[in-house]
């Protein structure tokens, strides 16, 4: 259990950084600049590199091996973040060199955060541990940090102050590189093992797109998942607010029901991962995922839209957690399972990118679509949205790829898709 071990504290370690600099580098910006334009303008830089990166990194993971690019790209964001710091106290961070260090952030933090993702497989085979059970807890340390995660970086920022927690940043950073080095032996890629041992770049890029593209499960899953990322991603930062404000709530009460609702939430599906992890297999998974899905998404917009008391809110909220929670493991064994191994790397980092590719667009057709009928209609339309979405599966054969494979008796493991 030492390979799973390492990897959970590496994501762990990681992840916890990630929603440090979430806070830091933002409210560091405001200090030193006082604009909300630049703030803006450093988080699209970050963001942005995050993306292109995760999308276009993937050949490098199946190439040069996930432990390395892991390991080295940590390192690479950790004297990123720690710059930061450094070049301002001597005075020596204008404005344009700070965009750069954020943009190289985000460069190494896409491949690193799909790399340690994309080792599960190899750590359960060299392990001996069912496959559900490593993404049912590295889905829990996710669950963890999107909870937690930003509670202690708010604090520890606050009560810091932003350049020490840059600092920390670096060291969390640091600290999963090494932990991952200390417990995942090499994993280069023999050359015998990689059919694509000769293809430049270009080709295992396109392999890796055609790979989840012809697969009608994979496709599905990619396309229903933008959509309800995107959802999710203009409940977050339009939906909640409007609502709140028609409901005679002020920003700092906004503020409060965020976080409760967010811990209520994330508790609840932090519960649900570790069921996952503790049953998966034993869980009959096609049925599991649709009904998690469906209690996951609709039900959250729509008590929203009726007219119920605040701690309504927070129970069907708090009821929805778990079958979010359940959803991260199945997801991950599904792709694994899918994925020839030597595509593993690219085809993980790919999907990754294409499920937010859609995020950003969510928010501003919502804004346009609350201006002209008010917060409930829309509500309504994103639950009917989300949950045809979810349920789109179900039509032709793509549903059929969410259950388990039968094994294959030439390798010992489950068989691979037709």
């Amino acid at each position: 259990m030492r390979g799973v071990a390492g990897l959970v504290a590496a994501q762990a370690l990681c992840c916890t950084a990630t929603r440090m600099a979430m806070i830091a580098i933002p409210w560091f910006v405001l200090e030193s600049t006082g604009s909300s334009v630049s703030t803006g303008l450093v988080a699209f830089c970050e963001i942005g590199s995050y993306t292109l990166a995760r999308l276009f990194g993937g050949p490098l993971l199946d190439r040069v091996g996930q432990r390395a690019v892991s390991v080295r790209t940590d390192l690479v964001a950790a004297g990123a973040v720690a710059c930061v710091p450094l070049l301002h106290s001597a005075g020596l961070l204008p404005f344009p060199v700070l965009l750069a260090l954020v943009t190289v952030t985000g460069l190494a933090t896409g491949p690193a955060e799909a790399a340690k993702v994309s080792m599960a497989p190899a750590v359960a085979e060299r392990t001996g541990t069912r496959i559900e059970r490593v993404t049912g807890l590295t889905g829990t340390v996710d669950r963890l940090s999107t909870t937690v995660g930003p509670v202690v970086a708010g604090g520890f920022v606050s009560l810091a102050g932003p350049l020490p927690a840059l600092y920390a940043n670096a060291v969390l950073l640091i600290a999963a590189a090494a932990t991952l080095a200390a417990t995942r032996p090499r994993d280069r890629p023999a050359p015998e093992s990689d059919p694509e041992a000769g293809a430049g770049y270009l080709a295992r890029l396109h392999t890796g797109w055609r790979v989840i593209w012809a697969d009608a499960t994979l496709r599905a899953l990619v396309v229903m998942l933008a959509v309800t990322n995107m959802i999710d991603m203009s409940v977050t930062s339009v939906l909640l607010p409007v609502w709140a404000h028609s409901n005679g709530m002020g920003p700092a009460v906004v503020g409060l029901m965020g976080g409760v609702m967010g811990g209520v939430m994330g508790a609840a599906s932090v519960a649900g991962s570790l069921v996952a992890t503790v049953a998966g297999h034993l869980l009959p998974r096609r049925a599991v995922f649709l009904a998690g899905l469906v209690v996951a998404g609709p039900p959250r917009l729509l008590v929203l839209a009726l007219d119920v008391p605040l701690w309504a809110v927070l129970v069907v909220w708090g009821l929805c957690g778990p079958g979010g929670g359940v959803l991260n493991p199945i997801l991950g064994v599904v792709l694994f399972e899918r994925l020839p191994r030597h595509v593993v790397g690219r085809g993980t980092a790919m999907v990754g990118a294409l499920t937010r590719v859609a995020a950003p667009l969510g928010a501003p057709l919502v804004g346009v679509a609350l201006g002209l009928t008010g917060a409930a209609p829309v509500l309504v339309a994103c639950a009917a949205l989300y949950l045809v979405s979810v349920l789109a599966p179900l039509v032709g054969r793509a549903v059929d790829g969410l259950d388990a494979p039968e094994p294959d008796p030439g390798s010992g493991r489950a068989g691979t898709p037709g």
